[in-house]
């Protein structure tokens, strides 16, 4: 489940100023803690990527409320009280490459709360949320941190040579990166202050996660590290010798291990480390990382979406198949599981027994012959989800537009 003291932090400061240091975080009231814990904060909802968002209030059956085409891609979505934010790709095809840009709106009608901010012409831009403030991350690893109300830069941070496709990690005050080139680096939430930087066993595409034990940073099923979320000193570390993956495979923590994942034809299994010790728990077959419920760990395979039971052995209590064989657990929300399938559906099962009950499509189906990557956005241009606040869902749809649901 998510950390109590995490949801606290995201909702402690005001969105129209800077985010002050974590020892001076005043605990918000009751009400304003249940709006941040029905909140999305990112790339797979928490700073953990587990996928998962116990406090949501969104409840199928959905009805649109409103859709924007913004070009050609949207973000993983960032959706906190009654307001969802994204990094869009705004060209219309005629500029000749992308045109990055972060937008701002009203959850409850898609108006814009400011003009849309160009952030980069290269591809891969993201952001993400916490303490009050938005962060954005362009590939080169040009980080920013804007003011949500109004969509003004607090301060920007350049990681040199980056070469980033996931977003920044905020937790506690602090955000946490690494810039693609073998470093990783805790920057001030506040004011972008370098707090310390370390170097990586590889290079390439991986995200940051961090919880109470640490920041942890994964290349596939080769190689990650444990660090000391207040020094950047190395706690622990796997690492097969002389080998380097193709990365991009995104780990998580979850059901208390750290979840790497290779795609390699002959290694494509999802592999749990233990995170106190270290030791590996199990190895699942899967084409996609992780998602978490209560209890419950889903795992994607081949268009197959099992539900497992951590307290009785991982047993398998339900099963999704896709007709497409390519399936992706993007969001476990308020007891439902959200499933990315193949066909270009969106499709929401109970978390208890898999029965469906809700589906919409977002893009067409592929061709026969289309490869369907499980973790891709529809253009690869940068981080694929979904997001959920006060009873909303938000999904990122086939050419650029982003859809808001609610009660039907």
């Amino acid at each position: 489940m998510r950390d109590a003291a995490v949801v606290a932090a995201a909702g402690a400061l005001l969105v129209t100023g800077p985010a002050s240091p974590a020892s001076s975080v005043t605990p918000p009231p009751s009400s304003a803690a249940a709006m941040y814990s029905d909140a999305t904060f990112g790339y797979r909802a928490t700073p953990g990527h587990d996928s998962f968002v116990p406090a949501a209030t969104a409840r199928p059956p959905f009805k649109k409320l409103w859709s924007r085409d913004f070009g050609s891609v949207v973000s993983a979505p960032v959706a906190v009280g009654g307001r969802v934010f994204a990094v869009v790709n705004a060209d219309q095809g005629d500029e000749g490459g992308p045109r990055m840009e972060l937008v701002g709106l009203d959850a409850a009608t898609g108006k814009a709360l400011w003009p849309q901010r160009f952030l980069t012409r290269e591809p891969g831009a993201t952001v993400t949320f916490g303490g009050g403030l938005l962060y954005t991350q362009t590939m080169s690893g040009q980080i920013r941190a804007w003011d949500p109300a109004g969509g003004v830069v607090k301060w920007t941070v350049d990681l040199r040579n980056g070469f980033s496709q996931y977003p920044p990690t905020w937790y506690r005050g602090v955000l946490y990166a690494q810039d693609g080139r073998g470093q990783a680096v805790a920057l001030s939430g506040e004011n972008g202050r370098r707090l310390w930087e370390t170097p990586l066993l590889q290079n390439g595409w991986a995200p940051v996660v961090v919880d109470e034990a640490g920041v942890w940073i994964g290349f596939d099923n080769l190689a990650y590290q444990l660090l000391d979320r207040a020094t950047g000193k190395e706690l622990r570390r796997f690492d097969v010798p002389d080998m380097s993956g193709p990365g991009g495979n995104p780990v998580a923590l979850g059901a208390g291990a750290l979840w790497l994942r290779n795609s390699l034809g002959d290694d494509s299994d999802a592999v749990a480390y233990d995170r106190r010790t270290g030791d590996v728990l199990r190895r699942l077959p899967a084409d996609a990382t992780p998602a978490f419920g209560a209890n419950r760990v889903y795992i994607a395979d081949r268009g197959v979406v099992r539900a497992l039971d951590t307290t009785a052995g991982y047993a398998t209590r339900w099963t999704y198949t896709s007709p497409r064989q390519a399936a992706t657990v993007r969001l476990v929300a308020g007891g439902y599981v959200y499933v990315q399938d193949g066909t270009g559906e969106l499709v929401v099962l109970h978390e208890k027994t898999g029965a469906k009950a809700w589906s919409y499509r977002l893009g067409e189906a592929p061709h026969p012959m289309e490869n369907v990557v499980a973790e891709r956005d529809w253009n690869g241009w940068t981080v694929p989800g979904l997001a959920t606040a006060q009873g909303r869902l938000f999904a990122p749809a086939q050419n650029g537009t982003l859809i808001a649901f609610g009660p039907a």
